[in-house]
C-alpha cells in the first residue's frame, strides 16, 4: 500500500466533493434516467458547475456564513434549485414543484452547515417554514427519495446534535450577531465528504489528520490517503491539478 499526504483548502474540498458526487453511481443514474435535484448551497453549486460547465455559484445560495455571522442572500439574486430530468436542465424550477413526480431512483442533493461527532449532517434553518429542507424532507422519507448531503470536513463539530437539539429555534435567541436560526439533523441523508469522494474517485481510503491554517489555508483539511500504487498515482496527479482552485467568489447582496 502507498501513502499520500494532501492539504485541501475549503474551495479545493468543494471541487473534490463535486467531482466525487458526479462520479457516484446514484447520481449518474438519477442524472441520466430520472430526476437529479440540486438544492441551493455553496458545495452543491460546484456540482451544478461540473455538470453545466459554466455556472454562477454565487447565485446558488440561500443561507450563508460570512465574517459578520450567519446570513441570507437577497432572494432577487438567487437562482432556483438546479433540476435535471434525464440529463436536461430544467430552469426556474424548485424541488417542491416536482415532488409529486419524484420517487425511488431520484436524488436530492442538499448541502449541510455542520457534521456532528457522530457523522450526522446538520442544516441551519432561517425560514419560518424550514426552507428547502422543510419542503422536501417528509416527502423524501415517504417516497424513498435518496437525499445526499455534501459537506466538507471543515464543518465538523465536536458535539452531537442531541446536545443542542430542542435548545433553540429561530425566535428563541435573546441576542444574535447574525441571522437567528433553528437547526435540523438530516439523519436519513447520505453524507458525502472528502472521504467518500476519494473512495469513489480512486478506491482509496482517506483519513483527516489535521485542520486549519493561515495565509488562505484557513478552514483547510489535511488528509492521509492510502491505496494501491496505481490508485495513489492517479490521486496524486489529480490533487496536483486540483491545487490552486480559487476561493469561492465574493457573494454580494447578503442580508
Amino acid at each position: 500500500m502507498k501513502k499520500l499526504l494532501v492539504t485541501l483548502t475549503p474551495a479545493e474540498s468543494k471541487r473534490l466533493i463535486a467531482k466525487g458526487l458526479l462520479a457516484l453511481d446514484l447520481v449518474q443514474e438519477a442524472l441520466s434516467e430520472g430526476y437529479l435535484c440540486i438544492t441551493l448551497g455553496t458545495t452543491s453549486g460546484y456540482l451544478v458547475e461540473e455538470i453545466l460547465g459554466e455556472y454562477d455559484k454565487t447565485r446558488h445560495i440561500a443561507g450563508i456564513t460570512v465574517p459578520k455571522g450567519l446570513a441570507i442572500t437577497d432572494k432577487e439574486t438567487r437562482t432556483s434549485d438546479a433540476i435535471f430530468h434525464k440529463g436536461e436542465y430544467i430552469e426556474n424550477t424548485k424541488v417542491i414543484d416536482i415532488l409529486d413526480k419524484l420517487g425511488p431512483g431520484d436524488v436530492i442533493i442538499k448541502s449541510a452547515n455542520a457534521l456532528d461527532e457522530n457523522y450526522v449532517p446538520i442544516v441551519l434553518l432561517a425560514s419560518e417554514t424550514g426552507g428547502t429542507v422543510g419542503s422536501f424532507v417528509g416527502a423524501a422519507a415517504a417516497k424513498n427519495i435518496k437525499v445526499i448531503v455534501p459537506v466538507g470536513l471543515e464543518k465538523s463539530i465536536p458535539v452531537a446534535y442531541e446536545e443542542f437539539c430542542g435548545q433553540f429555534g429561530k425566535d428563541d435567541w435573546d441576542y444574535a450577531i447574525g441571522t437567528p436560526v433553528g437547526a435540523i439533523a438530516l439523519t436519513e441523508g447520505i453524507v458525502f465528504t472528502e472521504i467518500e469522494a476519494v473512495d469513489v474517485l480512486f478506491g482509496a481510503v482517506a483519513i483527516p489528520i489535521a485542520a486549519g491554517g493561515v495565509n488562505g489555508a484557513e478552514g483547510s483539511i489535511s488528509l492521509f490517503i492510502e491505496g494501491e500504487d496505481e490508485e495513489l498515482v492517479q490521486a496524486y496527479e489529480f490533487f496536483l491539478d486540483l491545487k490552486g482552485e480559487p476561493p469561492f467568489p465574493k457573494v454580494d447582496r447578503v442580508k
